[in-house]
């Protein structure tokens, strides 16, 4: 059963119990529990194998309801109620009558069947079911939980590395990934893994920058007892440990020249010789490799054996930064705030103006940046709503810097501002963005006269980079936000 059945077995069986709960010993019945009482349930709530009719019922109603949940955030906001009214009638009219009920139980059960809904769009509830043994991210995805599935998003560059990443994986060709750091290059590693026909081998990943450059060959090849100081057993390797599977070396860019001359020989002979030791080894794996470095510029200048480079990226595969996929980030930012909130048992939401602030980031740090940060906020915010204040000071001044720049750009070409305030007035509207500017703020800032900055202003209400008010004398303006 694959993740998002399961998911939904759970949810429909909660709302299956939740529609036809069990009576309190002794309890008397309510109004709704008299009318929705069938013949052959009197003494006792069915099971849900006994009442199949309900069971379709509820199954229905929470594939609706999860198939909204799976909609954008704004969607949802637009109408929720009449999308879940939508929802209800589509989904519930087709199995009422096989429950042979009452106009007064049919009633009493649409009721219930509404109040009991939008438990469903809830994704805290959700997290909750996951928590009980469900064993699955509330955002469906299939990805185990000890390898968290961050290669998701709706860009075209993106689809297009998928698209080539299964392609090669039916191969066994060695691939080469490169993009800077945080595009998630192990994830994409780990993903090939899975699509490869090595998927039931080991997957061995090994950090070259985070290895000692004279323990390197060692652990990757090797050695023999008493090779050298310390060397008190034999070690495989993570070679032979690779072996029926796959090798991903990341940062390969940064070993020495001799370690890139052996493992182009083991490349080019398929045999591992142990660090001390005259005897090779037979080995069978698939090489996948990554880099933050232009290699080829690396080999160019004779920092990196260019033989080996041509062996590695047989097929090369480069991962486009997040700035450049920034259709990616809401789908990003839903996936991480879901699995955040999963691992601190709480809920959270992000606002809508925070989400517009993350949206204009440049985000250098790229996917593990935007990552780490979400967890951060979840784990820090106090409130259902994380709003813009939450974010950090350094990113703050970023965010700022950025708006900044961008208006400066769309202020250049404003007839009437003088040139060498531009800067100044941009800095000042980034920094009020959404709030009231007046002349003194301009006065302040620029530290010209009043009828200078009276000017300024009307000469942004043109622009439609503030919106103006008011009678002369009392105009007030506002900064659009951008």
């Amino acid at each position: 059963m694959d993740a998002r059945t399961r998911l939904l077995e759970a949810a429909a069986g909660e709302l299956a119990a939740s529609l036809w709960p069990a009576p309190l010993a002794g309890a008397r019945p309510g109004v709704a529990e008299s009318a929705l009482e069938a013949p052959q349930a009197k003494e006792a709530a069915l099971p849900l194998a006994e009442l199949p009719a309900l069971g379709r019922l509820a199954r229905a109603v929470a594939e609706a309801a999860l198939e909204l949940a799976g909609q954008p955030e704004a969607a949802l906001r637009e109408d929720l109620t009449q999308a879940l009214g939508q929802a209800l009638a589509s989904a519930a009219q087709a199995h009422l009558d096989s429950l042979s009920l009452a106009p007064a139980g049919r009633r009493a059960l649409l009721a219930r069947l509404a109040a009991e809904t939008p438990r469903l769009l809830n994704l805290p509830r959700l997290l909750a079911l996951a928590r009980q043994g469900i064993g699955v991210d509330p955002g469906l995805a299939a990805a185990p939980d000890d390898e968290p599935e961050m290669v998701l998003g709706r860009s075209k560059s993106f689809a297009r590395v998928l698209h080539e990443l299964a392609l090669v994986a039916a191969t066994d060709f060695p691939v080469l990934l490169t993009g800077e750091t945080g595009t998630g290059k192990e994830l994409l590693a780990r993903r090939l893994h899975r699509l490869s026909p090595r998927a039931q081998g080991p997957l061995v990943a090994v950090n070259c920058a985070a290895l000692a450059k004279g323990l390197l060959e060692s652990e990757l090849f090797g050695h023999v007892k008493g090779a050298f100081t310390g060397a008190n057993a034999p070690q495989d390797g993570y070679l032979r440990a690779a072996r029926g599977g796959t090798l991903f070396l990341d940062e390969i860019g940064e070993t020495t020249p001799e370690f890139q001359t052996r493992l182009l020989r083991v490349l080019e002979d398929r045999v591992v010789t142990p660090v001390g030791s005259a005897k090779g080894r037979r080995v069978d794996f698939r090489l996948v490799c990554a880099t933050s470095r232009d290699l080829d510029q690396a080999a160019a200048a004779g920092g990196f054996n260019q033989a080996l480079l041509w062996r590695i990226q047989v097929v090369p595969i480069l991962l486009p930064p997040l700035r450049e996929r920034r259709e990616d980030l809401p789908p990003l930012m839903d996936h991480f705030l879901a699995r955040a909130c999963q691992a601190a048992k709480r809920t959270r939401r992000l606002s809508p103006k925070l989400r517009e602030s993350l949206m204009a980031h440049s985000w250098p740090g790229n996917v593990r940046e935007l990552r780490h940060l979400i967890e951060r906020l979840v784990a820090l915010s106090e409130g259902f709503e994380i709003g813009p204040e939450s974010l950090p000071p350094e990113l703050s001044r970023d965010l700022g810097r950025g708006r900044a720049e961008g208006l400066a750009a769309r202020l250049e070409a404003i007839p009437g501002l003088p040139e060498r305030r531009v800067g100044q007035v941009a800095s000042l509207l980034a920094e009020l963005a959404g709030r009231e500017i007046s002349n003194r703020d301009v006065r302040a800032r620029l530290g010209c006269s009043d009828s200078t900055a009276k000017n300024i202003l009307k000469t942004l209400d043109a622009a439609g980079l503030v919106n103006g008010a008011g009678d002369r004398g009392g105009r007030r303006y506002m900064v659009v936000e951008s």
